[in-house]
């Protein structure tokens, strides 16, 4: 009677054993998956910061610096607040050969960063092309480093606004609500043309020569 009480007892710390190493092998792969499933969501979100950022960067650095003569002295078709920035600039490789396009970099009400666009040759009204570029954000911040009118300092600016030349770097800045872990790189760009070189002004009628 014994020996078959140790049989027992021993079959049943081998029962216990199997079921230790059972859930033992079941809580590694869960963490292993929710290891997996993080570092899946950290790449999707890298992916995504990277796409917005390039595309800003391709836009920004094609922006083309149109010269208004409106009023005296002329300007540069561009305003930049420290929230927002509109400018002029080439499509999308995509969609060339095509006219300029307005864009105006944007938060919305919901948190999304927007770049909207409309033909440059399309009638004055709002942009109703919206590219979403990042969801959730809390705040976009631009700065504008050059000199302006009218004392001519290179310095950081907040606000650009009639000024006879681009900014000669932009700095755009996103942050995101507490508690969201994702991380908006310094994005620092240079456009690469500052000045219309092409407007040369009629000093009768204050217009580009060879534009209406």
């Amino acid at each position: 009677m014994r020996c078959e009480g140790f049989a027992l007892v021993e079959a049943l710390a081998s029962l216990v054993i199997i079921a230790l190493i059972g859930l033992m092998l079941v809580a590694g792969a869960t963490t292993g998956r929710r290891v997996w499933e993080r570092n899946d969501t950290r790449e999707a979100t890298a992916e995504e910061l990277d796409a917005a950022q390039t595309t800003l960067r391709d836009r920004i650095e094609q922006i083309y610096p149109a010269t208004k003569t409106d009023e005296n002295p002329p300007y540069i078709d561009f305003r930049g607040d420290a929230d927002q920035v509109v400018f002029l600039a080439n499509p999308a490789a995509a969609a060339q050969p095509a006219p300029l396009r307005r864009y105006r970099l944007h938060l919305d009400v919901g948190g999304r960063l927007l770049l909207s666009s409309i033909s440059d040759l399309a009638d004055p009204g709002p942009m109703t092309d919206d590219q979403v570029l990042v969801s959730g954000a809390q705040q976009l911040e631009i700065n504008y480093f050059g000199p302006t009118l009218p004392d001519m300092q290179q310095r950081w600016r907040r606000v650009w606004h009639d000024q006879p030349a681009l900014p000669q770097i932009i700095a755009v800045r996103v942050t995101f609500e507490p508690g969201d872990h994702r991380a908006w790189p310094d994005l620092i760009i240079h456009p690469r043309t500052t000045i219309d070189t092409a407007c040369l002004l009629n000093p009768t009628t204050h217009h580009c020569k060879g534009r209406a």
